[in-house]
């Protein structure tokens, strides 16, 4: 088994969420929130400014999964869950880690590996959650 999968290793990149992308990435996926878009109405929130999409902040989790593995082989992700701990504020440079805590090798399908999760803005925890994904087996 690769040293990229064994427990307790973990794989992190940063990312800024600047406005104009991430505006872009909301309405691209629907996402017409003016907590996103409005910022006269962002700046009289209880946030005061804009912040970022939870669709963009969990893609980019799950996007950070995808790439880790499939560096190792063909994967895909079988589950995930995501608790939102407090906004994302737009141009935050943001930490995206993935712990892994689980790995099970089912004969036939392959290596399910099990992670926690934490995206971290300014040394804080804004979201939280958990993976589960197969690094298939290959004939």
């Amino acid at each position: 088994m690769s040293d990229m999968v064994k427990l307790g290793a973990s794989f992190e990149t940063e990312h800024v969420f600047e406005t104009k992308s991430s505006q872009d990435f909301a309405r691209l996926v629907g996402d017409t929130n003016p907590m996103h878009h409005d910022a006269a109405i962002a700046a009289a929130s209880r946030y005061g400014g804009l912040i970022a999409s939870g669709t963009e902040t969990t893609a980019r989790m799950m996007g950070l999964t995808a790439r880790h593995f499939s560096g190792l082989g063909p994967t895909v992700g079988l589950e995930f869950t995501f608790r939102f701990r407090r906004a994302v504020p737009m141009d935050s440079r943001t930490l995206i880690r993935w712990t892994i805590t689980g790995i099970e090798h089912k004969p036939g399908l392959g290596t399910i590996t099990t992670c926690t999760l934490t995206l971290l803005d300014s040394g804080v925890v804004a979201v939280e959650g958990t993976s589960k994904g197969v690094l298939l087996d290959q004939p």
